[in-house]
């Protein structure tokens, strides 16, 4: 379930994505603003509050007890609640810093490790993203991010080509940051971009702070996110546009 409507609507997205091993919700906005709500599901049956809608009359979904990745604003509607701390944190640098609302929830089986709910909640964002995104058209396509934290410095470049492909370098030192294994970021933004459909390269330069070289590479990611879909102005060069020689953006093509 979405919406996309004329040029100048939000896009935005919901989804369900279940398995035998997770239970993954989204809803996205690519623009910020008000989220719609999740989508009904048995597996996740508890309505938003009263309470909640006291507080957050413009919430639509409900909140987790645990407010460690929740920031609601008059511009953006942030709450991430996965089981695994430093996922829900990486999760709300890159919304809050790419301009998204963004609610996930998942229940996964970290009674065996944090595999397949990392990975299941990576590739629910990016089938959320990329159906958000809609027609690739009018867009400015391509887009960079550099982004220091303290000693730390990554940078991002991605394009929204319609092409999956990854090269992620973060040059871990460790094993696991909290709970979260440093491999499954590389992974999990390898199998964000294949769900995304978007050609993405993340590389961290240096930094003696994992989680600073982490959080660094998410903010990068997300200034380039941000540039990318961007919406060329209406009577610009390339307003309405496919950003491409070819006039179409797919695996089948080079543009």
């Amino acid at each position: 379930m979405g919406s996309i409507g004329r040029e100048s609507s939000r896009r935005t997205h919901t989804l369900s994505r279940i398995t035998n091993e997770t239970k993954v919700q989204v809803s996205l906005s690519l623009d910020g603003g008000p989220l719609e709500a999740f989508e009904r599901s048995e597996h996740f049956p508890t309505p938003i509050s009263t309470a909640q809608r006291q507080k957050y009359p413009d919430v639509t979904f409900p909140l987790p007890e645990s407010h460690h990745a929740t920031q609601i604003t008059a511009t953006q509607q942030i709450s991430i609640n996965t089981g695994i701390g430093f996922l829900d944190h990486m999760l709300h640098a890159l919304s809050k810093h790419a301009g998204w609302s963004l609610a996930v929830r998942a229940v996964g089986d970290l009674v065996i490790d944090d595999h397949h709910t990392a990975e299941d909640v990576f590739l629910a964002v990016g089938s959320a993203f990329n159906a958000a995104l809609g027609k690739r058209a009018g867009i400015v396509r391509f887009g960079r991010g550099d982004a220091p934290l303290d000693e730390a410095l990554s940078w991002a470049v991605i394009d929204l080509s319609n092409r999956p492909y990854s090269v992620i370098d973060f040059g871990f030192t460790r094993e696991k940051i909290g709970d979260l294994s440093t491999e499954m970021l590389t992974h999990g933004l390898e199998s964000f971009a294949q769900a995304a459909s978007v050609t993405l390269h993340v590389k961290t330069v240096y930094g003696h702070n994992n989680h600073h070289r982490a959080e660094s590479a998410f903010k990068a990611l997300a200034v380039a996110i941000r540039q990318s879909c961007e919406r060329r102005a209406e009577g610009s060069v390339g307003s309405g546009d496919v950003t491409s020689t070819k006039g179409v953006l797919g695996s089948s093509v080079n543009g």
